[in-house]
Protein backbone atom coordinates (compact mmCIF):
# COMPACT_ATOMS: atom_id res chain seq x y z
CA UNK A 1 0.00 0.00 0.00
CA UNK A 2 2.72 2.48 0.74
CA UNK A 3 4.24 1.89 -2.78
CA UNK A 4 0.71 2.27 -4.19
CA UNK A 5 0.57 5.84 -2.27
CA UNK A 6 4.10 6.92 -3.23
CA UNK A 7 2.72 6.17 -6.99
CA UNK A 8 0.06 8.02 -6.91
CA UNK A 9 2.03 11.23 -5.10
CA UNK A 10 4.36 11.07 -8.02
CA UNK A 11 1.79 11.40 -10.78
CA UNK A 12 0.10 13.61 -8.92
CA UNK A 13 3.72 16.06 -8.96
CA UNK A 14 3.89 14.73 -12.08
CA UNK A 15 0.26 16.93 -13.27
CA UNK A 16 0.75 19.96 -11.48
CA UNK A 17 4.67 20.27 -13.05
CA UNK A 18 3.00 19.91 -16.22
CA UNK A 19 0.24 22.22 -15.95
CA UNK A 20 2.19 25.08 -15.30
CA UNK A 21 4.80 24.13 -18.35
CA UNK A 22 1.87 24.39 -20.41
CA UNK A 23 0.62 27.74 -18.99
CA UNK A 24 3.95 29.02 -19.33
CA UNK A 25 4.25 27.47 -23.29
CA UNK A 26 1.17 29.67 -23.94
CA UNK A 27 2.29 32.71 -23.00
CA UNK A 28 -1.52 33.51 -21.41
CA UNK A 29 -2.24 33.90 -17.80
CA UNK A 30 -5.97 33.18 -17.44
CA UNK A 31 -7.81 34.51 -14.35
CA UNK A 32 -7.69 32.10 -12.07
CA UNK A 33 -11.41 31.41 -11.19
CA UNK A 34 -12.96 31.13 -14.40
CA UNK A 35 -10.25 30.83 -17.04
CA UNK A 36 -11.13 34.36 -18.64
CA UNK A 37 -8.43 36.45 -20.68
CA UNK A 38 -8.87 39.95 -18.86
CA UNK A 39 -8.49 42.48 -21.30
CA UNK A 40 -8.34 46.28 -19.98
CA UNK A 41 -8.93 49.45 -21.89
CA UNK A 42 -7.63 52.84 -20.49
CA UNK A 43 -9.92 54.72 -21.53
CA UNK A 44 -13.10 55.25 -23.62
CA UNK A 45 -12.21 55.58 -27.01
CA UNK A 46 -9.57 52.47 -26.22
CA UNK A 47 -12.77 50.68 -24.38
CA UNK A 48 -14.86 51.38 -27.74
CA UNK A 49 -11.89 49.93 -30.46
CA UNK A 50 -11.09 47.27 -28.51
CA UNK A 51 -14.66 45.80 -27.88
CA UNK A 52 -14.70 46.13 -31.52
CA UNK A 53 -11.86 44.04 -31.93
CA UNK A 54 -12.82 41.15 -29.45
CA UNK A 55 -16.55 41.09 -30.47
CA UNK A 56 -18.20 37.48 -30.05
CA UNK A 57 -14.78 35.97 -29.18
CA UNK A 58 -15.56 33.72 -26.06
CA UNK A 59 -13.28 33.40 -23.10
CA UNK A 60 -11.86 36.94 -23.39
CA UNK A 61 -14.03 40.31 -21.03
CA UNK A 62 -13.22 43.75 -21.82
CA UNK A 63 -12.79 46.43 -19.16
CA UNK A 64 -12.26 50.23 -19.31
CA UNK A 65 -10.06 50.89 -16.56
CA UNK A 66 -11.37 54.35 -16.17
CA UNK A 67 -14.44 55.79 -14.96
CA UNK A 68 -15.81 57.67 -17.74
CA UNK A 69 -15.28 61.30 -17.05
CA UNK A 70 -15.17 65.03 -18.89
CA UNK A 71 -11.45 67.10 -19.23
CA UNK A 72 -8.23 65.84 -19.45
CA UNK A 73 -6.66 62.62 -17.39
CA UNK A 74 -3.07 63.70 -16.79
CA UNK A 75 -4.39 64.20 -12.90
CA UNK A 76 -6.49 61.24 -12.71
CA UNK A 77 -6.57 59.27 -9.42
CA UNK A 78 -6.37 55.64 -9.65
CA UNK A 79 -9.04 54.01 -6.89
CA UNK A 80 -8.20 50.90 -5.35
CA UNK A 81 -10.83 48.88 -7.32
CA UNK A 82 -8.92 49.80 -10.83
CA UNK A 83 -5.51 48.81 -8.87
CA UNK A 84 -7.29 45.37 -8.71
CA UNK A 85 -8.38 45.65 -12.03
CA UNK A 86 -4.76 46.28 -13.60
CA UNK A 87 -3.45 43.80 -11.26
CA UNK A 88 -5.47 40.63 -12.83
CA UNK A 89 -5.23 42.51 -16.64
CA UNK A 90 -3.39 40.07 -19.10
CA UNK A 91 -3.55 42.84 -21.62
CA UNK A 92 -3.54 46.88 -21.36
CA UNK A 93 -4.43 49.01 -24.18
CA UNK A 94 -3.65 52.46 -24.65
CA UNK A 95 -3.93 55.48 -25.99
CA UNK A 96 -0.66 56.93 -25.61
CA UNK A 97 1.18 60.04 -26.70
CA UNK A 98 0.70 61.50 -23.24
CA UNK A 99 -2.86 60.89 -22.63
CA UNK A 100 -2.62 58.13 -19.81
CA UNK A 101 0.24 59.96 -18.13
CA UNK A 102 -1.25 59.00 -14.23
CA UNK A 103 -0.41 55.11 -15.03
CA UNK A 104 3.22 56.15 -15.81
CA UNK A 105 4.56 55.13 -11.94
CA UNK A 106 2.46 51.68 -11.94
CA UNK A 107 2.99 50.48 -15.36
CA UNK A 108 6.62 49.03 -14.51
CA UNK A 109 5.25 47.95 -11.61
CA UNK A 110 2.69 45.55 -14.09
CA UNK A 111 2.70 41.88 -14.92
CA UNK A 112 0.41 42.26 -18.00
CA UNK A 113 1.46 42.91 -21.54
CA UNK A 114 0.78 46.58 -22.27
CA UNK A 115 0.32 48.05 -25.53
CA UNK A 116 0.82 51.81 -26.71
CA UNK A 117 -1.65 52.53 -29.87
CA UNK A 118 -0.04 55.82 -30.95
CA UNK A 119 3.42 54.27 -31.03
CA UNK A 120 5.03 54.07 -34.01
CA UNK A 121 2.82 56.38 -36.03
CA UNK A 122 3.78 58.59 -38.53
CA UNK A 123 5.33 61.99 -38.08
CA UNK A 124 2.32 63.45 -40.36
CA UNK A 125 -0.33 62.16 -37.55
CA UNK A 126 1.68 63.59 -34.90
CA UNK A 127 1.00 66.48 -32.98
CA UNK A 128 3.17 67.96 -30.66
CA UNK A 129 2.80 71.14 -28.51
CA UNK A 130 3.19 72.59 -25.15
CA UNK A 131 0.54 73.48 -23.19
CA UNK A 132 -0.49 74.77 -19.48
CA UNK A 133 2.31 72.42 -18.24
CA UNK A 134 1.43 68.98 -19.88
CA UNK A 135 3.65 67.48 -22.74
CA UNK A 136 0.59 66.91 -25.37
CA UNK A 137 2.70 64.27 -27.45
CA UNK A 138 2.05 62.52 -30.72
CA UNK A 139 -1.57 61.28 -31.03
CA UNK A 140 -2.64 62.15 -27.50
CA UNK A 141 -6.29 62.95 -29.08
CA UNK A 142 -5.02 60.80 -32.11
CA UNK A 143 -8.80 58.83 -31.82
CA UNK A 144 -10.82 61.83 -33.54
CA UNK A 145 -8.44 61.37 -37.15
CA UNK A 146 -10.02 58.16 -38.97
CA UNK A 147 -6.54 57.56 -40.11
CA UNK A 148 -4.83 57.27 -37.08
CA UNK A 149 -7.67 55.88 -35.56
CA UNK A 150 -8.02 53.26 -37.85
CA UNK A 151 -4.12 52.39 -36.69
CA UNK A 152 -4.92 52.13 -33.27
CA UNK A 153 -7.48 49.67 -33.93
CA UNK A 154 -4.86 47.43 -36.06
CA UNK A 155 -2.29 47.82 -32.92
CA UNK A 156 -5.21 46.34 -30.60
CA UNK A 157 -5.54 43.66 -32.84
CA UNK A 158 -1.74 42.55 -33.35
CA UNK A 159 -1.56 42.83 -29.55
CA UNK A 160 -4.69 40.31 -28.84
CA UNK A 161 -3.47 38.07 -31.94
CA UNK A 162 0.10 37.66 -30.44
CA UNK A 163 -1.40 37.02 -27.27
CA UNK A 164 -4.21 34.93 -27.99
CA UNK A 165 -3.15 33.33 -30.87
CA UNK A 166 -5.78 30.66 -31.23
CA UNK A 167 -8.01 33.44 -31.72
CA UNK A 168 -6.47 35.30 -34.29
CA UNK A 169 -8.87 34.78 -36.96
CA UNK A 170 -11.54 36.56 -35.51
CA UNK A 171 -9.91 39.53 -33.76
CA UNK A 172 -8.13 40.04 -37.69
CA UNK A 173 -11.85 39.60 -39.15
CA UNK A 174 -13.45 42.02 -36.87
CA UNK A 175 -10.43 44.91 -36.93
CA UNK A 176 -10.56 44.48 -40.72
CA UNK A 177 -14.55 45.24 -40.42
CA UNK A 178 -14.22 47.88 -38.07
CA UNK A 179 -11.64 49.55 -40.43
CA UNK A 180 -13.64 49.81 -43.35
CA UNK A 181 -16.38 51.56 -40.95
CA UNK A 182 -13.74 54.57 -39.85
CA UNK A 183 -12.67 54.71 -43.27
CA UNK A 184 -16.35 55.20 -44.36
CA UNK A 185 -16.47 58.31 -41.82
CA UNK A 186 -13.08 59.37 -43.22
CA UNK A 187 -14.57 59.19 -46.71
CA UNK A 188 -17.72 61.17 -45.35
CA UNK A 189 -15.59 64.17 -43.76
CA UNK A 190 -13.71 63.91 -46.53
CA UNK A 191 -16.74 65.45 -48.55
CA UNK A 192 -18.29 67.86 -45.91
CA UNK A 193 -14.83 69.45 -46.15
CA UNK A 194 -15.66 70.48 -49.75
CA UNK A 195 -18.61 72.10 -48.73
CA UNK A 196 -17.77 73.94 -46.17
CA UNK A 197 -17.28 77.65 -46.17
CA UNK A 198 -14.68 78.31 -44.10
CA UNK A 199 -10.81 77.95 -44.61
CA UNK A 200 -9.53 79.08 -40.97
CA UNK A 201 -10.90 77.47 -37.53
CA UNK A 202 -10.41 78.89 -33.77
CA UNK A 203 -10.30 75.60 -31.52
CA UNK A 204 -11.58 75.78 -28.09
CA UNK A 205 -10.06 72.05 -27.05
CA UNK A 206 -7.17 70.60 -28.18
CA UNK A 207 -9.23 67.39 -29.49
CA UNK A 208 -10.56 69.10 -32.20
CA UNK A 209 -6.85 70.01 -33.89
CA UNK A 210 -7.60 66.92 -36.13
CA UNK A 211 -10.84 67.40 -37.27
CA UNK A 212 -9.72 71.09 -38.67
CA UNK A 213 -6.88 69.61 -40.27
CA UNK A 214 -8.80 66.78 -41.78
CA UNK A 215 -11.08 69.72 -43.20
CA UNK A 216 -8.74 71.64 -44.59
CA UNK A 217 -9.25 74.88 -41.86
CA UNK A 218 -5.98 76.63 -40.89
CA UNK A 219 -5.68 76.77 -37.05
CA UNK A 220 -5.63 80.87 -36.53
CA UNK A 221 -6.63 80.55 -32.72
CA UNK A 222 -6.86 77.82 -29.32
CA UNK A 223 -8.56 78.99 -26.25
CA UNK A 224 -8.80 75.75 -24.74
CA UNK A 225 -12.04 75.05 -22.68
CA UNK A 226 -12.13 73.25 -19.56
CA UNK A 227 -9.54 70.34 -17.84
CA UNK A 228 -9.15 73.27 -15.07
CA UNK A 229 -7.35 75.34 -18.05
CA UNK A 230 -8.29 79.34 -18.53
CA UNK A 231 -6.88 82.06 -20.77
CA UNK A 232 -6.02 85.62 -20.32
CA UNK A 233 -7.96 89.07 -21.34
CA UNK A 234 -4.93 89.34 -23.79
CA UNK A 235 -5.41 85.84 -25.39
CA UNK A 236 -8.83 86.44 -26.33
CA UNK A 237 -7.85 89.99 -27.78
CA UNK A 238 -4.97 88.00 -29.90
CA UNK A 239 -8.08 85.76 -31.20
CA UNK A 240 -10.09 88.57 -32.06
CA UNK A 241 -7.57 90.26 -34.12
CA UNK A 242 -7.12 87.33 -35.74
CA UNK A 243 -10.42 86.23 -36.83
CA UNK A 244 -11.38 89.76 -38.21
CA UNK A 245 -13.20 89.69 -41.79
CA UNK A 246 -12.44 85.97 -42.46
CA UNK A 247 -14.44 82.85 -42.84
CA UNK A 248 -13.91 81.54 -39.49
CA UNK A 249 -15.41 77.73 -37.95
CA UNK A 250 -15.07 77.91 -34.29
CA UNK A 251 -14.56 74.26 -33.07
CA UNK A 252 -15.16 73.54 -29.10
CA UNK A 253 -15.54 70.19 -27.32
CA UNK A 254 -19.83 69.71 -26.55
CA UNK A 255 -18.63 68.57 -23.02
CA UNK A 256 -17.79 72.22 -22.35
CA UNK A 257 -19.86 75.48 -22.62
CA UNK A 258 -18.50 77.06 -25.51
CA UNK A 259 -17.31 81.17 -25.42
CA UNK A 260 -16.99 81.82 -29.24
CA UNK A 261 -20.46 83.78 -29.29
CA UNK A 262 -18.52 87.20 -28.31
CA UNK A 263 -15.23 86.52 -30.99
CA UNK A 264 -17.76 85.34 -34.72
CA UNK A 265 -19.03 88.96 -34.20
CA UNK A 266 -15.96 89.71 -35.54
CA UNK A 267 -14.95 87.32 -38.22
CA UNK A 268 -16.92 88.81 -41.72
CA UNK A 269 -18.03 84.65 -41.89
CA UNK A 270 -18.58 82.54 -38.88
CA UNK A 271 -20.04 79.35 -37.24
CA UNK A 272 -19.74 77.35 -34.50
CA UNK A 273 -20.05 73.16 -34.47
CA UNK A 274 -19.71 71.33 -30.79
CA UNK A 275 -17.97 68.22 -31.38
CA UNK A 276 -18.19 65.08 -29.59
CA UNK A 277 -15.01 63.74 -28.73
CA UNK A 278 -16.39 59.75 -28.18
CA UNK A 279 -15.33 59.43 -24.58
CA UNK A 280 -18.58 59.15 -22.63
CA UNK A 281 -21.28 57.11 -22.93
CA UNK A 282 -24.26 58.46 -25.09
CA UNK A 283 -27.61 57.41 -24.12
CA UNK A 284 -29.12 54.46 -25.44
CA UNK A 285 -26.02 53.06 -27.98
CA UNK A 286 -23.68 50.22 -27.23
CA UNK A 287 -20.09 51.18 -25.96
CA UNK A 288 -18.57 49.26 -29.02
CA UNK A 289 -20.83 51.61 -31.29
CA UNK A 290 -20.00 55.10 -29.75
CA UNK A 291 -17.30 56.27 -31.73
CA UNK A 292 -19.27 55.88 -35.11
CA UNK A 293 -22.44 57.47 -33.23
CA UNK A 294 -20.25 60.48 -31.93
CA UNK A 295 -18.50 60.90 -35.82
CA UNK A 296 -21.61 60.26 -37.12
CA UNK A 297 -23.45 63.48 -34.74
CA UNK A 298 -19.69 65.37 -35.79
CA UNK A 299 -20.63 65.05 -39.34
CA UNK A 300 -24.63 65.74 -38.95
CA UNK A 301 -23.12 69.16 -37.35
CA UNK A 302 -20.78 70.05 -39.57
CA UNK A 303 -23.11 69.17 -43.01
CA UNK A 304 -25.47 71.65 -40.56
CA UNK A 305 -23.09 74.46 -41.43
CA UNK A 306 -21.95 73.78 -44.60
CA UNK A 307 -23.83 75.50 -47.62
Amino acid sequence: MKIRYKEIALLLIGIVVLSLGLTALGGVRRDDEDDTLSVVASFYPMYTATLQVVGEVEGVSVHCLTQPTAGCLHDYQLSPAERMTLEKADLLILNGGGAEAFLDPVLPQLAASVTDTSEGLVAEECHEHEHHGHEHGAGEHGWMSPSVYAEQVQAICEALCELDPKNATYYRGNAERYRRQIDAVGQQLAEVAEQLPFDTAVLFHDSATYTAELLGLSVIGSLPIGEEQGFSVAEVKAVADAVKGRAVLFLYDDQYVAQQEGLMAYAACSASVALNSAVLPIDGVPPEKVWLCAMEKNIQALKEVAV
